[in-house]
């Protein structure tokens, strides 16, 4: 991965709601209603986020019925060798969305 792909990958994750969604797409596939659920953020939230991730081809959407179920997409082997470096060293435990600091905080 090229210096600047990685930089954009950073910037992206540097986002506590992106790193937050990213990071509970780890593993398995969720709806935006989970999504919405597990991270405490509005629905509206969440499914601007995933938005993003999946323009920037960090995340995928599979149609299941009448929900789409997003997960991390793999094929970015790169960025996900970057989110699972994070989650090993940061997310030893669980951390509620509330302990991330608001991005426009940062």
């Amino acid at each position: 991965m090229s210096g600047k792909k990685v930089a954009q990958v950073l910037k992206i994750l540097g986002n506590a709601h992106c790193l937050c969604i990213m990071l509970r797409l780890l593993g398995e596939g969720k709806t935006l209603e989970n999504l919405s659920q597990t991270t405490g953020l509005s629905p509206a939230t969440v499914t601007y986020y995933v938005n993003r991730l999946c323009q920037r081809n960090l995340v995928k959407g599979e149609r299941q019925g009448h929900q789409v179920s997003y997960s991390v997409n793999a094929e970015n082997t790169d960025a996900l060798a970057l989110l699972q470096s994070v989650a090993a060293l940061y997310c030893e435990q669980r951390v509620p969305v509330k302990s991330f600091p608001h991005p426009k905080a940062v």
